[in-house]
């Protein structure tokens, strides 16, 4: 009985994720909101997200989309209006032709992010970061940030690339940025002498990205993600800190049953199906961002 009502809850699921696939663009891209454009973010989430739920083959629209919308130089942009912006999706990329093998796909995206290093700069007393860590970037040739640091080291995880030297410098970059208190804000901990507050979901994002490479750091934050719990209300912050939790062996019942109440409301303006498509992939009992 348990099983059949397993079952049963994994076909409701599957049948509300097939859902989102009624916003796909004619161009076999998704928006982030109905009546928008088709962007990489929204389109690569959903893939991944129909490959936590082992639907590979009903993404083969957005998959096709994503292959169209490539670079030559293996990254993908915002889509291809601007394809030289928003290069930050193209981790996203990577995992998703992972889980689709494509391979060759796959590993052009991984040269390009190797590629790819933030600036540094000399460091001063002024500053309490490490400005000598190389990162990753938001824009090229910038200033290296939390959350491109942390897709970045995503895909290479999944590539089996945890050790590549960039990685280890990598997990060092988050790990300097680290707010002493907890939690991570955007990239900087201090601005003008006041601490910056902690961010859930860029907190999140950098405890997947680093996974068990630093247990104390790790449980410190993991402690704060789980004493704020009650606070969280938008889809994309409890998504990423339930996948976060479950990687570390914590408690996600609550934010399982605050992000299915949220994908079971009724569409409204404030739909984003890229915050939807990583709800189902929170909700799924398969890793697609984490080996």
């Amino acid at each position: 009985m348990g099983r059949a009502a397993d079952k049963n809850a994994v076909d409701a699921m599957n049948l509300q994720l097939t859902s989102l696939l009624d916003h796909l663009n004619p161009d076999g891209g998704m928006p982030y909101a109905p009546g928008m454009p088709s962007f990489s973010e929204p389109t690569l989430l959903t893939i991944l997200a129909f490959v936590a739920a082992g639907e590979a083959p009903r993404a083969q629209a957005p998959v096709e989309w994503a292959l169209r919308n490539r670079n030559a130089d293996g990254s993908i942009g915002l889509n291809r209006e601007f394809p030289d912006e928003g290069k930050w999706n193209t981790p996203l990329l990577a995992m998703a032709m992972h889980h689709i093998g494509r391979t060759a796909e796959r590993e052009a995206a991984l040269h390009h992010i190797l590629q790819s290093r933030s600036l540094t700069f000399r460091r001063s007393a002024e500053n309490d970061l490490d400005t000598q860590l190389t990162g990753w970037p938001w824009v090229a040739q910038t200033f290296g940030w939390v959350e491109p640091t942390s897709w970045a080291l995503l895909a290479l995880r999944l590539a089996g690339k945890d050790n590549h030297p960039r990685a280890l410098e990598g997990r060092r970059f988050l790990e300097d940025r680290c707010i002493p208190e907890g939690g991570w804000n955007y990239g900087n901990k201090v601005l003008f002498n006041n601490t910056l507050m902690p961010f859930w979901d860029t907190t999140a994002l950098a405890l997947l990205a680093l996974g068990e490479s630093n247990t104390s750091l790790a449980n410190k934050n993991l402690d704060l993600l789980e004493r704020t719990i009650p606070e969280m209300r938008s889809l994309s912050t409890c998504a990423l800190v339930c996948l976060c939790l479950a990687l570390h062996g914590r408690g996600t019942d609550e934010l399982r049953r605050r992000i299915q109440a949220v994908l079971a409301e009724p569409e409204g303006d404030s739909l984003n199906l890229a915050h939807s498509a990583m709800g189902w992939i929170a909700l799924s009992q398969r890793k697609v961002l984490t080996p």
